[in-house]
């Protein structure tokens, strides 16, 4: 490895095999300034984003030192506990006949009664929310561990894309890549007779393979770290090793059931498309991510997590109602026990053209009113009526076409792909280090800024799903329901 323009990694090919480079790949008439600074620039960029988001990061950091409640958001929480306890005011001066007072205009409520003692459970490690008491005392009496959670994650952020940074560097200088390929090739040709000209795609499975596990291995450690010292510290996570480590197994034999035919499909259609192939291989991902968002919610989801009926009751009655009103085609109502992993809680929706579902965390439906899911629910509603989940789809789809078409330009520039280490000019170049390289240097410039475009998109569209909720005159409880999550999940 030399520390001087060009950079070159420890490990070639041509060095691993025991040779020395030819005169053809050092002749100054084919300087190419793409092979020149291609492992430079890659560092180089590496760095500055690096960076930035540190910037940002440390930036954030020094926020959750502030010991003062926000006076803004004490305002403004003071007014929903003013708007909730005028609402409770009325209602107990509307007594039905029989002198029983009706309770939060939730009848759900009575249902989820039993569930005190699960919830006790959820949050044995941590004050639980109750939610009909007013909610600025409780976010003020949080406020402090709020901070300490949220000081505790982005120190932890900062440590684990500080390694990544050196990780990622370490590997590129030492010529990890074209080592790991070589391996494969020897673990292919001793195992299973494979060479890399005839069974090129073999090979690349192998070599994929030993990526997974090499990185799962590295980011074990910080995974453990998050899940049980920082999330059971402040009493969010309830998962046990065991549990951990099963949907760890189960996510890499999904890894091989989904991914391996897919990269195996990808790289064939690439090989058998000729100049064009960008266009096939842009059909065949569309139908790939079809395929994935119909079977993950069906079929790979309830793998990790149990997904019951909504039971009976008012809360399905007006969920469906809310449904009607938007003309969304609702078609089935869902509770998950997101309690087995975490106290943390969230609903989502699922499904194509009449065919939708809504999912609720079981710790939803413990942390706030009946009445605040459908608020919730209005958001989340408004992201389908407001065409933001097909636009994200339509995005994603021209950014995949977008990328694999420049992809195809660059495809033959061998100069880069000697530049990392693969300089034997008597071996092909895999098709599957082509993708690598290319993603990681020439595109991740223009991938980077798009997913800061990306990020004020969605920021866009979040504040336009608020807004529709409150048009439906959801405003208060939307924002009462929204405090309730934000203080039960210790956000800073």
């Amino acid at each position: 490895m030399t520390f001087s323009l060009p950079l070159t990694p420890q490990y070639t090919q041509l060095s691993g095999a025991g040779k020395t480079p030819s005169a053809t790949n050092n002749n100054d008439d084919d300087f190419s300034a793409l092979g020149y600074y291609a492992v430079f620039a890659t560092i180089a960029f590496t760095l500055v984003v690096f960076l930035f988001e540190a910037y940002l990061d440390f930036r954030q950091r020094s926020s959750y030192y502030k010991t003062e409640f926000p006076s803004e958001l004490s305002k403004t929480v003071g007014n929903i506990d003013a708007e909730r306890e005028k609402e409770l005011k009325e209602k107990a001066r509307d007594v039905d006949d029989d002198g029983k007072k009706r309770e939060e205009g939730n009848d759900g409520d009575k249902a989820a009664g039993d569930g005190k003692t699960k919830q006790d459970d959820i949050n044995k490690n941590k004050e639980s929310l109750d939610k009909n008491k007013p909610l600025l005392p409780q976010l003020q009496s949080k406020f402090s561990k709020a901070q300490s959670y949220g000081l505790d994650k982005i120190t932890f952020s900062i440590i684990s894309s500080t390694y990544n940074l050196f990780e990622e560097i370490i590997f590129l200088l030492c010529g990890y890549i074209p080592y790991c390929w070589d391996l494969s090739c020897h673990v292919g040709k001793a195992y299973f007779g494979w060479n890399e000209n005839d069974n090129e795609i073999k090979i690349s499975l192998i070599f994929m393979a030993v990526n997974v596990i090499i990185g799962t291995i590295t980011s074990l450690p910080f995974e453990l770290y998050s899940t049980f010292r920082i999330e059971k510290k402040h009493g969010f996570n309830k998962q046990t090793p065991q549990l951990f480590f099963t949907d760890k197994v189960k996510g890499l034999l999904l890894t091989c059931v989904f991914g391996g035919p897919f990269v195996a499909l990808l790289l064939k259609i690439i090989k058998m498309g000729g100049e064009s192939f960008y266009i096939y291989v842009w059909a065949f991902t569309f139908v790939f991510s079809v395929f994935m968002m119909t079977i993950v919610p069906v079929v790979i989801m309830p793998l990790f997590n149990k997904y019951e009926p909504l039971p009976e009751g008012s809360l399905k009655e007006q969920i469906y109602e809310l449904a009607g009103r938007l003309e969304f085609p609702l078609t089935k109502l869902f509770v998950m026990d997101g309690s087995k992993r975490s106290s943390h809680s969230n609903a989502f929706m699922f499904g194509f053209f009449k065919n939708k579902r809504i999912v609720l965390f079981d710790t939803l439906m413990e942390q706030v009113h009946d009445d605040e899911i459908l608020a919730i629910l209005g958001h989340e509603l408004g992201h389908w009526k407001m065409g933001h989940t097909v636009t994200n789809f339509v995005i994603s789809q021209l950014y995949t076409g977008a990328s694999f078409y420049c992809f195809s330009l660059c495809f033959n520039s061998h100069e880069l792909y000697r530049a990392f280490g693969f300089n034997d000019e008597s071996r092909p170049v895999p098709t599957i280090i082509a993708l690598l390289l290319f993603f990681q240097t020439i595109w991740a410039p223009i991938d980077k800024a798009l997913s800061y475009v990306m990020t004020v998109f969605s920021r866009k569209c979040e504040f336009e799903a608020d807004k529709f909720s409150v048009d439906l005159g959801m405003s208060q409880k939307l924002q009462s329901g929204l405090c309730k999550i934000h203080l039960e999940n210790l956000g800073a």
